[in-house]
């Protein structure tokens, strides 16, 4: 590394490389504040002004490349699995249900009781045993 804090061009560790980014964004700071043209203020800084415009091409590209990488706050609550919602629930006794009652039939002066579940085509029968009277 140099006296002046930045990475010799040779050291590419992530530290050299998030250095250089830093310095160079700086000097893009200050270039887009001073109002000068790219090659006037190249020339007074004493920089290339190719290199200057290459490291705002690069910034540029690297930044976009992090807008994609990093989702929006809204985009990660969206995309993130949803936590079960939970509600309150009581747990009560069931409501008994009442058997069906029997049905009572008075045929021919005789009352017929008949449960669910009876048949429907013996009981026409039975019913007209009864009214004829046999």
């Amino acid at each position: 590394m140099t006296k002046s804090g930045y990475p010799d061009s040779g050291v590419r560790t992530p530290e050299a490389k998030a250095l250089r980014e830093a310095h160079w964004r700086s000097v893009l700071d200050r270039w887009r504040t001073s109002g000068l043209a790219k090659t006037e203020f190249a020339r007074r800084e004493q920089i290339s002004a190719d290199v200057l415009g290459w490291w705002q091409v690069e910034i540029q590209k690297r930044d976009r490349a992090r807008r994609r990488r990093v989702p929006s706050a809204r985009a990660r609550r969206e995309s993130a699995p949803r936590r079960p919602e939970f509600v309150p629930v009581r747990v009560v006794e069931p409501v008994p249900t009442p058997s069906p009652a029997a049905l009572e039939i008075l045929a021919g002066g005789h009352i017929v009781r008949v449960r669910p579940g009876f048949d429907a085509e013996t009981l026409k029968r039975l019913v007209a045993v009864l009214e004829d009277g046999r």
